[in-house]
């Protein structure tokens, strides 16, 4: 019976990142540090990873916000594979921003994140403290 209830709680995440500007350089897993919501634990603010739970199919979206006349590009990766890319160029006086969904299929115990990647050697992103800009977020959607 406790596996059945098990297999039901919900897994869901949105993690933002609060009050930083700052410059990372590609294949750098960006960390949403600060979480709002965190159903079944399974995203650590650490190290910006998703660990999958079970087997299912999962939702993910993000943005990111950047600064500076740059391009920012991130991928979304699952065990090193490439699931889906977004990106932005800033080239104003104001904060773009470039988001993405993704659906994927997991394996339970497969990791997820969100990564830079792109044109350039360095990206700047942005995100306000009272209004976070750049977030991350994901769900179980489907189980077999």
């Amino acid at each position: 019976m406790q596996t059945i209830q098990k297999e039901k709680e919900p897994v869901m995440f949105y993690a933002v990142i609060r009050g930083k500007t700052f410059t990372y350089n590609i294949d750098t897993i960006l960390v949403f540090e600060t979480v709002i919501v965190n159903e079944g634990g399974h995203y650590d603010k650490y190290d910006g990873v998703f660990v999958a739970p079970r087997k299912a199919t999962y939702m993910f979206s993000w943005t990111v916000s950047g600064t500076g006349a740059t391009y920012t590009v991130t991928e979304f990766v699952v065990e090193n594979k490439v699931i889906s890319s977004a990106g932005e160029y800033h080239g104003g006086g104001t904060y773009s921003s470039g988001s993405m969904t993704a659906l994927c299929e997991m394996e339970k115990g497969d990791h997820a994140w969100i990564r830079s990647t792109g044109v350039s050697t360095e990206h700047n992103l942005y995100s306000h403290d009272n209004y976070p800009q750049s977030s991350f977020l994901g769900f179980l959607l489907l189980t077999e």
